[in-house]
């Protein structure tokens, strides 16, 4: 099963990616595999996102100017152009800066292109996080949302070192500061309306994925997915985006 079919994927898609652990990995992940299936396909961000690692058969498209920009993504998709990254310059530390929620509404408008693959929040590089105030950067266009958590953050204590935005979490859950992350913790914020289900657009769907789980993590995996799936969550994806196969188990 691949990873679009495991989260649900239909046709003229805009996949919006919140949380930490992965959003980057699956958002080329989506996108590569929507071009082998002969779709068209672009990775951007509503947020900063992270420079395509190399060896990615797609073009990067870099302009300042949105208007500019779109209008060279449709004349690429017009030449049949499989997929591509867009963003609207270079940020510091290798990050790319992001498009406007305009922007992504006038992709989705255009009868050519089949799924768009969006990083629509910051994690500074951790596994879990809990959005602040501002964020996530959900465009009102997403169809579906996709709240990821790296399974390598199981045992791990909640404090700045491994969480991002650890007050957050706090406050979500009740948790004290540096207490360990388990599983229900972490179900606790994906699951809640201030937390994975923040900004989620009326009429969007949602989906957890669970990312990073290795044989040694499945079991603490299936106890978070669970009670996703009891907090009224209806599905959720465990995986390992990296891996050549990437699913490892679809609970819904």
């Amino acid at each position: 099963m691949e990873l679009s079919e495991a989260l649900g994927l239909g046709a003229r898609e805009v996949v919006a990616l919140v949380g930490g652990g992965g959003k980057t990995t699956t958002m080329y992940r989506l996108c590569r595999d929507a071009a082998l299936r002969e779709h068209r396909a672009i990775a951007t961000g509503t947020a900063r996102f992270t420079s395509p690692p190399d060896g990615l058969d797609a073009p990067l498209l870099v302009d300042e100017n949105e208007e500019r920009l779109v209008s060279s993504i449709e004349k690429r998709l017009s030449r049949e152009e499989p997929w591509m990254i867009a963003a609207m310059g270079h940020g510091s530390q290798g990050r790319l800066l992001p498009l406007s929620y305009d922007a992504i509404a006038r992709l989705a408008s255009l009868p050519d292109l089949d799924l768009i693959a969006i990083e629509a929040d910051g994690s500074a590089m951790r596994p879990f996080k809990a959005p602040a105030g501002h964020e996530p950067a959900v465009p009102p266009s997403a169809t579906l949302v996709v709240a990821v958590v790296g399974a390598d953050i199981f045992g791990r204590p909640l404090t700045d070192d491994a969480v991002h935005r650890p007050e957050r979490v706090t406050a979500l859950t009740g948790a004290e500061p540096g207490a360990l992350v388990m599983p229900a913790m972490v179900a606790a914020v994906l699951s809640h309306r201030e937390g994975g289900r923040k900004d989620v657009p009326a009429g969007a769907r949602f989906v957890a994925l669970i990312n990073k789980v290795t044989p040694a993590r499945r079991h603490q995996a299936h106890e978070t997915a669970k009670l996703l799936l009891d907090a009224g969550i209806e599905r959720v994806v465990l995986a390992q985006a990296r891996a050549e196969q990437a699913v490892v188990d679809v609970l819904a």
